[in-house]
């Protein structure tokens, strides 16, 4: 079966915790199902975002150990090990990666990432940033950042939800 694409950039998510999930997950529900293994297994892309800087942020199904609803984020000409070790080349950020990042951030200019922060604050309360475009001179654009950490966050919810869900990596985020 081909890969679908299915564009939710103009998609509303609910700002609670369980009823945004539950609109991640009837997202997948809607997906045709698969009639087998290989090529016979449906796969499905959803544009999240366009970005000016010819990036696409796109969620991939399913991931890669199947693991039911879960799902990997992805960004389009973006190496993210880049920073990290620059020898493999993955276009899927990881906690890692945006621990890192933000880590070059904090170091760079601590005023600029403390205003910064309070946009990731936003978005693990379930709220729309205020602003997602910062003058850092150092590491990936913060509105992808931004994105990412939102998608990252529900990724947790969708993965994790009778546990801590978005609580474990924004733990993580507010050490750096």
């Amino acid at each position: 079966m081909d890969r679908k694409t299915i564009d939710i950039q103009g998609k509303v998510f609910s700002n609670d915790r369980k009823l945004l999930r539950s609109e991640v997950i009837n997202l997948f529900l809607q997906e045709d199902p698969g009639l087998g293994k290989g090529d016979l297994t449906s796969r499905y892309d959803y544009i999240i975002k366009n970005l000016p800087d010819n990036k696409t942020i796109y969620i991939r199904r399913p991931a890669i150990l199947n693991n039911g609803l879960d799902f990997t984020l992805n960004v389009s000409n973006t190496n993210f090990n880049y920073y990290l070790d620059g020898k493999r080349r993955s276009t899927r950020p990881t906690h890692n990666n945006i621990n890192h990042d933000l880590s070059i951030k904090k170091a760079a200019d601590l005023k600029l990432y403390n205003e910064f922060f309070k946009q990731v604050e936003l978005i693990y309360d379930c709220q729309n940033p205020t602003k997602t475009n910062f003058d850092f001179k150092v590491g990936h654009s913060t509105e992808l950042i931004l994105e990412c950490i939102k998608w990252l966050f529900i990724e947790q919810e969708v993965t994790y939800w009778h546990n801590s869900g978005r609580t474990m990596f924004f733990k993580g985020l507010k050490e750096i």
